[in-house]
């Protein structure tokens, strides 16, 4: 098996240069990031917004390790895609390529990752039109998502101006993943120090009362039993982000309850924990879904400068360096196959690299409980 600091370098390398960021400067969609590589197929997925809302934060996190001018070319390119592609279709549109593209449906998730992205972006570059950007993004969040309560309005469908919802697909509904979208709000707000930025953010954040099960696990969606632990971990993310802000102590005491459901889930066999609880799909166990549970372990771990997640920690670690590609294929090594599903024949891998789940790998492979808590939070994406 890899070292850790093997397994990160080479995932760094995919995550950069294995084709995913298109870098082709001849190409509308120059800095426009895929949403996964299909090894069968030997193919990309379609272009992904808000996945390229990761990468640019992404960016800022690896120049943190090591300044590179590189890094700034990168966010520019992917930074002026996004800008493009918002002003071209009147919003953050879920992707671009076959079919997806024409159903003109913006999410309000998706835009408020790429709102944090273009935040991370000015970080990185100190590009002040980025950090407009972001603001452009969080108005019409404010203006036509956000209710009174904090809930959010999951899409708007640009073809009849009007926001809907659907049971059909998970990210249709409101629920815990929109909790995440405290971040932007909050990112901006510790740059200008804006308090309706601040009020907005605690509003989100308290819909967690509604969701949080008394295990300590998050309900998907309002008054539903069925449990995702990739949204559950949008709804850490965002709470841990905002106990480091606000140091709302409430947040921090959520954020411990989840992780110590999470950690009684833990197989011990293999070391994973499956993405469904409750619920009617044949399960999956997943790079993305575990690379998120590591970081916010460590996170914790590092804010109480204790060890309480350590053999979790090692346990999941072990999971996810197993979903990570080995090959001589530059356009494969290194990057983090999507998950095991579970077919006839047992759990089997799926050949799909999957980019989000690789860039949360990226801080997940190079944390560390010994580092201190706010030098790593202020990375969070």
């Amino acid at each position: 098996m890899l070292k850790m600091t093997d397994s990160f370098e080479i995932l760094q390398n995919w995550v950069l240069n294995s084709g995913l960021v298109i870098v082709d400067k001849n190409s509308k969609n120059l800095g426009g990031v895929c949403s996964f590589f299909d090894e069968k197929k030997n193919e990309y997925g379609f272009i992904y917004p808000e996945i390229t809302g990761y990468f640019l934060s992404s960016l800022r996190f690896l120049n943190s390790l090591n300044p590179n001018s590189d890094y700034q070319q990168l966010a520019n390119n992917s930074s002026k895609w996004l800008m493009q592609i918002e002003k071209e279709h009147g919003g953050i549109i879920q992707g671009i390529g076959s079919d997806i593209s024409k159903q003109k449906l913006v999410y309000s998730f998706d835009t408020g990752i790429c709102a944090k992205g273009f935040l991370d972006s000015f970080e990185l570059t100190q590009n002040s039109e980025y950090k407009e950007y972001a603001r452009k993004l969080l108005d019409w969040l404010i203006d036509e998502a956000i209710e009174n309560d904090g809930t959010i309005k999951p899409l708007k469908d640009l073809s009849s101006n009007t926001f809907q919802t659907s049971k059909d697909v998970w990210y249709k509904q409101k629920g815990c993943l929109h909790i995440k979208l405290a971040m932007p709000f909050l990112h901006l707000y510790k740059l200008t120090n804006e308090k309706n930025l601040l009020e907005t953010a605690d509003l989100i954040c308290s819909n967690y009362k509604k969701l949080q099960n008394a295990d300590g696990s998050f309900s998907l969606h309002f008054g539903s039993n069925i449990i995702h632990l990739h949204t559950m971990c949008y709804a850490l993310e965002g709470l841990i982000y905002a106990y480091s802000v606000t140091k709302n102590i409430e947040y921090l005491e959520s954020v411990e309850r989840g992780l110590e459901w999470c950690s009684k889930n833990i197989e011990h066999s293999d070391g994973s924990i499956p993405l469904w609880f409750n619920a009617k799909h044949q399960s999956a166990k997943t790079s993305y879904h575990i690379a998120q549970i590591i970081r916010i372990m460590i996170l914790v771990d590092s804010l109480h400068k204790s060890q309480k997640f350590e053999k979790d920690i090692k346990l999941l670690n072990s999971f996810l360096i197993s979903l990570q590609a080995s090959s001589k294929n530059n356009v494969i090594e290194g990057g983090f196959y999507e998950e095991y599903f579970k077919s006839f024949l047992g759990w089997k891998k799926r050949l799909r690299l999957n980019s989000w789940g690789s860039m949360f790998a990226l801080q997940a492979l190079k944390w560390d409980i010994s580092t201190p808590f706010e030098q790593q939070i202020e990375f969070l994406y």
